[in-house]
């Protein structure tokens, strides 16, 4: 393991000065690493999704994994996954076997860059009122922009310069993707998962208000102020999240996971679907959308990839018996499978 993790440093330091990687004949094409990152970010909006942000400077973290192969390209592709209002970086890396998304795609050949967002997990601020959904997607903007320019921070190497940059969301992070893909046309291509901007539910409209009134309280006693529970209780969790068909272990793994979240985001996200819905027609680059056949907090959505009216390739698919969390229930298979091959057309 040393060995391989030495390589595959050895290789991004190589790159990343323009000098030629011989690797050695166990250093096979399939070699993963998974690196530590951290972006340094200003938390502004300069999107038209209008809410207000701190304007501080934050350190967004999350990793980067990868065969090391693609990190010894000339010109390497790589994708930038954000998470959803109630979840984390942990949609995209379960430690449950077979759920390791961004595993499973660098096993087919695909460098993957996941992202606590500000105020979740790793990436945290002070009080969840201080951020908001637009803020969130100038800070993805950031992001592709570090990438693409090699000026992010990457623990055990230094850090490679991607030439295409494409941008991945699950639920409000696929919110997120497209307002960054309007407002700043920084990305090659968008995949959306678990996510449109029309077939709001019930469920999701309860889960919403209930929030909300949390929010005008000031947030939930235990947690930094600002901070609140989307689904309100555990088990609105994981029924929100997975279909009735769900692995028991994958309700396992993600029972410790359930997150409080930012109020500024959460509240701010109304407007935000107002404005997307507004210039969705704009974005021009390739986009991908899964959606979940028993995602409880999205039906009625079939209509949605013809609002992407400026693209001239937009796919969509609907994993069956699968809830909110695509990349974690029954069928997920569904789910890689479909945004490697995605990727392998369009990197």
């Amino acid at each position: 393991m040393f060995v391989k993790r030495f390589v595959a440093a050895l290789a991004v330091a190589l790159v990343a000065v323009g000098l030629p990687v011989l690797a050695p004949p166990e250093a096979s094409a399939q070699a993963i690493v998974d690196f530590p990152v951290s972006f340094q970010v200003q938390n502004v909006n300069r999107t038209t999704s209008q809410c207000t942000a701190d304007g501080h400077t934050y350190t967004i973290r999350g990793h980067l994994t990868a065969p090391a192969s693609v990190l010894s390209r000339p010109n390497p592709a790589v994708t930038l996954y954000v998470h959803g209002t109630n979840t984390g970086e942990w949609i995209w890396r379960l430690d449950s076997p077979g759920h390791d998304y961004v595993r499973t795609l660098a096993e087919k050949g695909h460098a993957s860059v996941t992202i606590d967002r500000l105020g979740y997990g790793s990436s945290p601020i002070p009080n969840g009122f201080a951020t908001c959904s637009g803020a969130h997607a100038d800070i993805a903007d950031q992001i592709v922009r570090q990438l693409r320019a090699g000026t992010y921070t990457i623990d055990g190497a230094a850090p490679a310069r991607f030439t295409r940059v494409f941008m991945a969301g699950h639920s409000s992070g696929a919110l997120v993707a497209e307002t960054a893909a309007f407002s700043f046309g920084n990305v090659d291509g968008i995949v959306l998962t678990g996510w449109a901007a029309i077939g709001l539910t019930e469920d999701t409209m309860r889960r919403f208000f209930s929030a909300y009134d949390r929010c005008l309280e000031g947030g939930e006693a235990g947690y930094p102020p600002g901070f609140v529970h989307f689904d309100g209780s555990l088990d609105g969790f994981l029924a929100g999240g997975l279909g009735p068909d769900a692995e028991p272990r994958v309700r396992e793994a993600i029972t410790p996971l359930y997150p409080a979240n930012p109020c500024g985001v959460m509240v701010s996200e109304p407007v935000g679907i107002m404005s997307d819905l507004t210039r969705i027609g704009e974005i021009k680059v390739p986009v991908h959308l899964i959606f979940g056949a028993k995602d409880v907090l999205r039906q009625g959505v079939e209509s949605y990839p013809g609002l992407f009216t400026s693209s001239d390739d937009v796919t969509a698919t609907t994993v069956p018996d699968a809830g909110h969390f695509v990349t974690l229930d029954v069928n997920s298979s569904v789910v890689t499978d479909g945004i490697a091959d995605w990727l392998d057309r369009h990197q």
